[in-house]
């Protein structure tokens, strides 16, 4: 048995969607700034094959007394320890904006230090610009409360606005959230690596369009399997497009599976 199959969901570093012992593949999706990525759970449902499992940040959910990480370094010494034992087969990095640095900066040391390296098969990272590159947004630490939530709801999926008018609710987050955006907005080095990588943004969202998510063809050296999907939504599209996005994420698996 996978030993990751063997922590069911109490895991400190990642939750398991639902145990497969006898899947093929292991898929680890990497969330947000500021969120445990519950809208994930139900990501394998058509995936037999898979096993999903949710990275889950200190300082939320059920890491919620943990002291948030504000480096990238210090994100990267502790998954080492912390998720990389767990990597038994193949496996899949998904990440969405913070969580899209993150897997990177996590794959690049797997390459580098030949751990669990030939594991790892594809990134596929979403809403936001390579992280070579500085994000054209203005870091939430440099944004007052009023304006930082103001952004929130412009870039949230419409059916979930409303959390962000419960002022208890913003005064825990938020400081979570101005230390999840200093990592977000590191800037690591521009040296590709050997690994595929695919690209989904959201067509909606005004500072990430197809061409600065191109851009992410400069971090691989595999340029013939690279390739970009726009979806109709915000910077949250796979929240709000969610059926599309795993339509595309299927036919993607396929590819190299």
């Amino acid at each position: 048995m996978a030993m990751s199959s063997n922590l069911g969901k109490n895991h400190p570093w990642f939750e398991i969607c639902h145990s497969r012992p006898t899947s093929k593949y292991q898929v680890f999706i990497f969330p947000s700034a500021g969120t445990a990525g519950p809208y994930y759970r139900d990501w394998d449902k058509d995936f037999p094959e898979y096993e999903f499992s949710i990275i889950v940040y200190p300082g939320r959910a059920t890491r919620f007394g943990d002291k948030v990480i504000t480096d990238i370094k210090e994100y990267i010494n502790q998954l080492n320890t912390g998720l990389l034992p767990f990597i038994t087969k193949p496996c899949i990095f998904i990440g969405h904006s913070l969580g899209s640095v993150i897997s990177f900066a996590l794959a690049k040391h797997m390459i580098d230090t030949k751990n669990k390296n030939h594991l790892l098969k594809l990134l596929v990272e979403m809403g936001r610009g390579p992280p070579h590159l500085q994000d054209p947004d203005i870091p939430y630490e440099q944004m007052n409360d009023k304006q930082l939530i103001e952004h929130l709801k412009e870039i949230a999926d419409p059916s979930a606005r409303e959390i962000y008018n419960y002022p208890d609710y913003m005064q825990m987050i938020l400081p979570m959230l101005r230390g999840d955006s200093k990592v977000g907005n590191e800037l690591l080095e521009n040296i590709p690596i050997n690994l595929p990588i695919i690209v989904y943004g959201g067509e909606k969202e005004k500072n990430v369009d197809e061409e600065f998510l191109i851009r992410w063809k400069e971090l691989t050296t595999k340029h013939d399997l690279f390739h970009v999907r726009m979806f109709p939504g915000n910077h949250n599209f796979q929240s709000e497009c969610q059926t599309q996005v795993l339509q595309a994420l299927k036919q993607d698996l396929k590819q190299f599976f």
